[in-house]
Formats: structure tokens, sequence, C-alpha cells
């Protein structure tokens, strides 16, 4: 075949905050009816802190209607066709986008601001209106349902499993412990366990982060400059943990660290932490739960969801990761990411490359992941998916 099959591993999806009303549980009706203004207005002040105001007016002029692809079928598989992207995972939407769910479960999804109860309320409003979405089209959209895994872990099992019966494909949990149990806690075994058994992968986003002070000067170039450490974080909690040795099948993907040169870093650092130098040794075991290097754990359990790639992106670091590890991303519709200029941005990125390993980085490596209809996607790709030979160049 001329074309390549593609899957985004980043698209985010969500409905204006009003029409979660129709999804939540009635008992939470009056505190959504109460905290609706607010947290409108509190969506365009948060709107104000992360795009300036001319970008913002001059990015909707651009994209017109496809802004409501968010939530709208139509519009989103004419911006799927037009962008050559067979399927999509699809994560909560942020607070910036005014259309994430309800109650502190967007994807930031932070453990702090909001009671316990009144997140996993949002949450399940969400997961029922995902499971809706994606049920009209179930070849194209690979959601993910939205668990707060960090409160009840009886919870979070009972919701997994109704995601899964409800035709969702994977979970996306906090990035953000604030003092809760992390991810190598024993409290998550039968959370992993779960998961491993029915096939569906975690996600980690970038998006939480701790809370900032926006009237001090730096904060949104702290922002920048971290966020990938506590999208991450979890990373290196699972691996030094065990929960890899322990659960050898579960699978596990961070998605849009803004920037895939980190991760090579951190699997050396990982790797050097966990061979007990002279300059760690004196602080204890660091190794008893693992029986491969940390980076053997990345190359069979982890993968990278690359979106919103900077300008300073390079192949190099797609090689050093391993490129059966990458899983390339719209992020569509945030700014930031490829569309509404897709093709150009993907053969930036990729072109050039050897044809084997375009393919396995657009969606070879998901089709692993994900439990989707491989012939009705491959089937798809002959219709709309981006032609090889605009890939013939030299990549960055």
């Amino acid at each position: 075949m001329d074309r390549y099959l593609v899957i985004s591993s980043d698209g985010h999806v969500g409905l204006p905050p009003e029409r979660y009303r129709d999804y939540l549980e009635s008992k939470y009706h009056a505190e959504f009816d109460q905290r609706l203004a607010i947290e409108i207005k509190n969506r365009e002040e948060h709107e104000k802190l992360f795009l300036l105001d001319d970008f913002n007016t001059k990015w909707r002029a651009r994209v017109g209607d496809g802004l409501e692809g968010a939530w709208d079928p139509v519009i989103r598989n004419r911006v799927l066709d037009q962008d050559g992207v067979a399927a999509e995972v699809l994560f909560p939407d942020g607070i910036t986008e005014r259309n994430a769910p309800p109650f502190g479960a967007d994807v930031g999804l932070r453990p702090f601001g909001i009671a316990p109860e009144l997140q996993w309320a949002g949450a399940r409003a969400h997961n029922r209106w995902l499971a809706e979405f994606c049920s009209q089209d179930p070849v194209r959209r690979i959601g993910l349902a939205v668990i707060p895994a960090l409160y009840d872990v009886d919870e979070n099992l009972k919701e997994i499993r109704w995601a899964r019966e409800a035709g969702l494909k994977g979970v996306f949990l906090p990035a953000i412990m604030d003092g809760y149990a992390m991810y190598n806690h024993r409290k998550y075994y039968p959370m992993w366990d779960l998961l491993q058994e029915l096939n569906m992968p975690v996600h980690f986003h970038s998006g939480g982060a701790p809370a900032y002070d926006t009237s001090q000067p730096g904060w949104i170039g702290t922002y920048l400059s971290e966020y990938a450490f506590w999208l991450t974080r979890p990373m290196w909690t699972m691996i030094f943990g065990g929960v890899f040795e322990l659960y050898p099948r579960l699978k596990v993907a961070f998605t849009e660290a803004g920037g895939e040169f980190w991760f090579p870093w951190v699997l050396e650092l990982m790797d050097i932490r966990a061979s007990v130098k002279h300059t760690s040794g004196k602080l204890g075991d660091y190794n008893s739960n693992l029986t491969m290097k940390p980076s053997e754990y990345f190359a069979r359990n982890i993968w990278v969801g690359c979106s919103a790639l900077p300008d300073e992106e390079t192949t190099e670091s797609y090689y050093k990761i391993g490129v059966d590890r990458i899983m390339w991303g719209t992020d569509y519709p945030h700014p930031e990411g490829t569309w509404p200029a897709t093709l150009d941005k993907m053969t930036i990125s990729l072109g050039g490359l050897p044809d084997v390993d375009i393919q396995k980085m657009l969606a070879g490596n998901a089709l692993q992941v994900y439990d989707v209809d491989k012939d009705a996607l491959w089937k798809l790709a002959a219709e709309i998916g981006p032609r090889k030979a605009q890939f013939d160049k030299r990549a960055a």
C-alpha cells in the first residue's frame, strides 16, 4: 500500500460545561448548578493565563468550527479524514479549552482543591458521555476512562470494570500524587492486576502539576520547564517499586512530554541508580525489586505518546528511546499540536526515515498496545492515510 496507517496517541474530547449535567448523577446536580458560572469564569481566566489574546484570536479564526470536534462526532471525523488519521486515543480536555469535565476531572486530574467524591462524580459523568461518543464510531475512537485513582481502590476497580464493558479501551490516571500513596504502594496491586487481565493500558498525560502562584514572575517558564518531570514521575515510581516485575504484561503510556529528548536522559539516570554506584550506594536497597535494568522494563512495558513536539526535537531522540516505543500524536484540537497542518508537521518530524520505522511510530506500535479492529483501520488508511511519497525527504 502506498499510504501509511496513522493512529494518533493524543486526542482530547469533552463537552461544553453545561452539557455535562445530563451525565451526572442527580444528587450532584445542585452542586453542579451552584458551581457552573464560577467554573466557566475560572476557565476563561485560565485561558488568558495560558493563551495570549492575540494568539487565541488568530487561532480560533484559523480553525473555524474545528474546535467543536471536541464533542461533535461529525466534525471530528471530518478533521481526522483531512489529517489522514484513522483512529485516535481520547483523553479528557483541559480547563483552557473550556470543555473539560466538571469537578476537577480534567486532563490535570489534580488531587487537591476538590473533594474526592465530587472529582469521582465528574469523572463518571465524562466516562458515561465518552462511552456514548466512542460507540458512535468504535473503530476510530480509543476512549480512556478517567480514574481518580488515588483515593479508593475499590472504586477504581468498579469503574474500570464498567469502562471495559462500556467499550472503553484504557484508563487515564493522575500523574500528580500530592501526598497520596505513590504508585509503588501495595494498595494498587489489585488495580494493576485487573488492568493487566483486561488488557487496558494505563495512561499519564502532561497537565498535572503543583499549584503555581500565577501573580509572580516566571511561573509559566517554571511550569514549562518541569511539567515533564511531573508527568513521568509515576514511571520511576512503578519501575523501582517492582510493579512491572509483578505485572509483566501491564502496558503504560506517557503522553505529551513536550520534547521526547527528556526520556533518554531519564532512562540513563535510572540505570545508573539501579547499578548502585559509589555515589549512591550508601542510600540502601535500590534493586531487590528488579531482575532487569530500568531501561529494560521501559522497553517492555512503556510507550511514549509523542505530541506537541518542539521545533528543536530531532529524530535522534526517537532512536535513543527506541522507535518501537514511540506513538505519534496530533494533540487535536489543541493549538500546540499539529492540526490543522498535520501532514506538514508529520513529514517534518518523520520524513526521510526508513519506511518501517515511520509506520511503527505512526501506528504499528499503537496496534501492539490497543485492542482495535486492525483490518478496518487498514481499510480506512487505504482511503485517507498520508501517502508515503510525501515522506521522501530528510527529517530533522
